[in-house]
């Protein structure tokens, strides 16, 4: 953890419940984890750059989603358990709800002519959220340029010659690991 996770006292349950919850309940169409960045590294200063990223790294790793496996990691790193349970309830609990109510409201809306475009807006500022995020992680990974390298050769493979992302993974994180060891 870092200096400044240690000069703050760790959240309370509740602020971690209800940060929770409110990202949960107003995030719409993806960019939770720019969301998630905003309120936790940015908004609160509970957790740093670093162990955000760090947090988000081995939540990508593990299997379920994402980002129920970084609200988990976070309120984890933050109070142990009992933090990881109180991010995941309020992450949950809300959507959970909304989305029972939401499809009632979206049969009762089915012809409604600017359902589309709602939804599509909704979308375009989650892609903003997840392009901060982009900049923010790659200013991170300009303090090491072989992590740059790394970030490029996966784009190349991945989304220009099209390979598997998992082989493509399972060959670079050993190196991007070792260099950033090497680093160390």
């Amino acid at each position: 953890m870092s200096d400044l996770s240690h000069s703050l006292p760790p959240p309370r349950l509740r602020s971690l419940f209800m940060l929770c919850f409110k990202i949960g309940i107003l995030s719409f169409g993806g960019g939770l984890t720019g969301w998630l960045y905003q309120g936790f590294v940015l908004q609160h200063r509970w957790i740093d750059e670093d162990d955000f990223a760090s947090s988000l790294a081995i939540s990508q790793m593990l299997p379920g989603a994402n980002v129920v496996n970084l609200v988990i990691c976070m309120g984890e790193q933050l109070r142990g358990p009992i933090g990881a349970l109180s991010c995941v309830v309020g992450f949950l609990v809300g959507p959970f709800f909304a989305v029972i109510a939401l499809c009632q409201v979206f049969d009762a809306l089915a012809g409604f002519a600017l359902l589309p475009a709602i939804s599509d807006g909704v979308a375009f500022a989650a892609m903003g959220l997840l392009v901060v995020m982009c900049i923010h992680g790659l200013r991170r990974a300009m303090r090491f340029p072989p992590s740059v390298a790394i970030i490029v050769l996966t784009a190349f493979l991945v989304g220009v010659l099209e390979m598997p992302l998992i082989p493509v993974v399972l060959v670079l994180a050993p190196i991007s690991v070792a260099l950033s060891w090497r680093r160390a």
